[in-house]
């Protein structure tokens, strides 16, 4: 089976591809989603969050992303805190899924994770290949405080938790570029999945 890594940074358009890809017919391993799925009311992942964060971050026995992201986003620390927590239960997930895939013979599978170079999947053993979905630093904060409405300094601070787009680019095997329109963007992947077909 393959198994192709994609990422990109926050608002660099990782999501239309994740879709573009699920559109096409390949199952995709949405670390996002994931993220959400160990966090579920009930969950230790949930009951740790708390423990270290406070009751206010859970809203009705559910956690308040908002709240939580306000809070790590200014302060290194607490965000360095916050992965330790939710890291280890992420990838076990994702690693449960991907045997379920194996099991259920996919000759291609995608994995949508927007840290993948910052919290080391890069270095584990999964990946045939790695894909990058990149934008100029300015289109890439325009469309994050476009799309979250927050202000520059807000967004600024969201992107520097992050490694550098163009570090994430020169690290990825292939590169999709994002500048321009989405038509422009599906185009490129629709060439790149008929590449991927003839291996």
């Amino acid at each position: 089976m393959k198994i192709i890594g994609l990422t990109g940074s926050i608002a660099t358009g990782k999501s239309a591809v994740t879709k573009l890809v699920a559109q096409a017919g390949y199952h995709v391993i949405d670390a996002d989603l994931v993220a959400r799925e160990v966090v579920e009311p009930g969950s230790f992942t949930l009951e740790k969050i708390k423990t270290t964060f406070g009751q206010d971050v859970i809203k009705n026995g559910v956690l308040d992303r908002k709240k939580l992201g306000e809070r790590v986003f200014q302060n290194p620390a607490l965000l360095k805190a916050l992965t330790e927590i939710t890291s280890p239960a992420i990838h076990s997930a994702i690693e449960d899924k991907i045997n379920f895939f194996k099991m259920q013979g996919d000759a291609i599978i995608f994995i949508a994770i927007p840290l993948l170079y910052e919290q080391g999947y890069d270095q584990t053993d999964w990946f045939n290949q790695i894909l990058v979905v990149a934008t100029n630093p300015r289109t890439e904060l325009d469309r994050l405080m476009d799309r979250d409405g927050l202000d520059e300094y807000a967004a600024q601070s969201r992107i520097k938790a992050q490694i550098s787009i163009e570090d994430k680019a020169q690290r990825a095997d292939v590169v999709f570029d994002n500048n321009g329109t989405t038509a422009e963007l599906a185009a490129q992947v629709d060439q790149y999945l008929m590449e991927l077909k003839k291996d």
